[in-house]
């Protein structure tokens, strides 16, 4: 069993058929059938259900995608522990939610790439539950999330604390009347949208009509475009209401503040790329 097979075995798992990860690592679709039949002939079990329109894992196939990701994770922490020089270079992949990765990381990581210019520094953009996901295994060094994953494995650093606050649109609307015109939120799970709910439910109102957005921007412009209300953080609202174009209201400590924290696995080398970056988080 060599570390390209199980490179292969992944690429098929992440693409969902053999063409596309063929298409992917730049081989030959000949050479991609030929290693997974290799693995399965050496493991003794199938690991693949073959369909018309790709490649699903069996449930051996799911046991030994855990232990491929691990082993292909101790050869990148092997070549990593190896570097003897004090330079602050390599790659650093991290992961941000969409509001925090607007206004909260540009200014983090435009000073992180001026004291450490050898950095190859990438930024995913998700949510928080699929950056959790990635982390886990093993594809990012770590990431900025509102919501915990409940396992040993993982590290937590609070790095941020943001301010929610309700969003509405200007006029002579209050917050509950505007709110009667719909309630625009993110798709669960969202901690901006429990707390949102949570506000209601202790003013006694219904929340009747929720439309869901997958982006702060398209939230902000249908609130202000007097669609309904949301809850989002001051930091991503607040030059816009001082401009006018929406209006916002506070709400208190209890449902307003919100911990942004990074994430990384606990089994990990931390790298010189991921310290120094980790260094600069906990001393914002």
């Amino acid at each position: 069993m060599e570390l390209n097979h199980l490179r292969i075995f992944q690429a098929v798992v992440q693409t969902g058929s053999v063409s596309r990860a063929a298409r992917d690592l730049n081989c030959v679709q000949s050479n991609v059938t030929a290693r997974i039949k290799g693995l399965e002939s050496e493991l003794g079990v199938t690991l693949f259900y073959r369909r018309p329109k790709g490649m699903t894992l069996t449930s051996s196939g799911r046991i030994f995608l855990g232990y491929a990701g691990q082993i292909l994770h101790l050869e990148k922490e092997a070549k990593k522990a190896v570097l003897d020089d004090d330079q602050i270079r390599g790659r650093l992949l991290l992961g941000g939610f969409e509001s925090v990765a607007a206004v909260r990381l540009p200014g983090l990581l435009a000073r992180y790439h001026r004291l450490y210019p050898e950095v190859d520094l990438s930024l995913i953009i998700s949510t928080s539950k699929a950056l959790n996901q990635k982390v886990l295994n093993y594809e990012i060094d770590g990431a900025f999330v509102t919501e915990k994953y409940d396992l040993p494995d993982m590290n937590w650093t609070e790095a941020f604390c943001e301010e929610l606050v309700l969003v509405y649109p200007s006029g002579k609307d209050s917050p509950v009347t505007a709110a009667k015109k719909g309630v625009l939120v993110f798709p669960r799970p969202c901690v901006y949208r429990e707390r949102l709910e949570q506000w209601f439910r202790e003013k006694g109102l219904v929340l009747k009509t929720k439309m869901e957005l997958g982006s702060a921007d398209g939230i902000i412009k249908c609130v202000s475009a007097g669609m309904g209300v949301s809850m989002l953080p001051l930091s991503l609202v607040e030059d816009l209401s001082k401009s006018g174009e929406i209006s916002i209201h506070r709400i208190g400590k209890k449902f307003a503040s919100v911990p942004i924290l990074f994430v990384r696995r606990k089994d990990t080398l931390i790298s010189k790329p991921l310290g120094v970056f980790i260094k600069l988080i906990t001393n914002i």
